[in-house]
């Protein structure tokens, strides 16, 4: 019953696509088609130590022009994990290249021979937070397909998302079978960036930013349908949650809590405090080198 409006939107999405003649896109080289060279001369010059990296960019994985994402590759990428970035915004604003999205993170994973994916997908007001999981999930699913053209493993995947691309990472993470519906098989792992939208209900019940509100409105079913506690299942894959110790939000006892409940379904569920404020807790990765080899460690012990 929870899982019926993501599944709606899933359908009609399918349905856009295919009387639109979404299938054209099936036979699509990113690495041909979609290479920029004007931001690969760009991500070389400001981190040298990729060496002969290339970027591709606007890859579509649907047909709206929101639906694209960016594509960091090292020089000679062979089984390479994938790490997926889902930017932050209130769910209403952000670029797969703005600068604490993108260029740190790419720059760190692709020396160290991993593929960056940064994506895009629809906003508010066009679509809601369960139209933007559902547009992620079809972004998997076309990166799976696309994974073994630029030498990346599809069963290396890991998801990684801030604020409310936290949201999106950790609600698909905790029940995988919403992004089957768009095509996507599970991937490895998650890495949630400092969001309180863990439990929608609970967080819509209490004080809260207005933000929540555009995002959320006032209906709890879909407070209910929106939220990683309530929709987490023995299927998810391992989530780190990463909060700041300083959050107004209080964060960490979110991530703690929501790791509760995932335990209760034998998904494993991390928590990392940082001593960091809440917009350094996604800025400073590929920046603060401990830090961010926090994250790496993590990522490495579960692929």
């Amino acid at each position: 019953m929870s899982l019926l409006r993501l599944r709606r939107a899933a359908a009609s999405a399918v349905l856009l696509l295919v009387c639109m003649g979404g299938g054209a896109l099936a036979g699509t080289n990113p690495l041909e088609d979609f290479n920029s060279e004007p931001l690969t001369n760009s991500f070389r010059s400001t981190y040298s130590n990729v060496g002969d990296a290339t970027v591709n960019v606007d890859v579509p994985y649907g047909l709206d022009a929101a639906q694209k994402y960016d594509v960091y590759l090292p020089s000679s990428a062979s089984n390479a994990p994938v790490i997926v970035m889902i930017h932050g915004g209130a769910w209403t604003s952000g670029d797969k290249q703005a600068e604490d999205v993108a260029e740190a993170k790419a720059g760190y994973f692709v020396s160290r021979g991993y593929i960056f994916v940064s994506l895009n997908y629809r906003l508010l007001p066009q679509s809601d937070p369960l139209i933007q999981a559902a547009d992620v999930a079809r972004g998997i699913a076309n990166i799976q397909t696309n994974a073994s053209k630029w030498g990346g493993n599809k069963n290396k995947i890991v998801l990684m998302g801030s604020g409310a691309g936290g949201h999106i990472a950790a609600l698909l993470s905790s029940n995988p079978s919403l992004a089957s519906d768009q095509g996507a098989s599970s991937w490895a792992a998650a890495v949630v960036l400092e969001t309180a939208a863990l439990n929608v209900p609970a967080l819509m019940s209490n004080t809260h930013n207005n933000l929540y509100d555009t995002a959320f409105g006032t209906n709890l079913e879909f407070w209910e349908d929106s939220s990683p506690t309530h929709l987490v299942h023995s299927s998810g894959v391992p989530i780190l949650v990463v909060c700041s110790t300083s959050s107004g939000e209080n964060t960490c006892a979110k991530a703690n809590a929501f790791k509760t409940a995932a335990d209760g379904v034998g998904v494993t569920v991390t928590v990392s405090p940082q001593n960091l404020e809440s917009s350094q807790i996604n800025s400073r990765v590929g920046v603060s080198a401990g830090y961010t080899d926090t994250i790496k460690n993590y990522i490495e012990s579960v692929l």
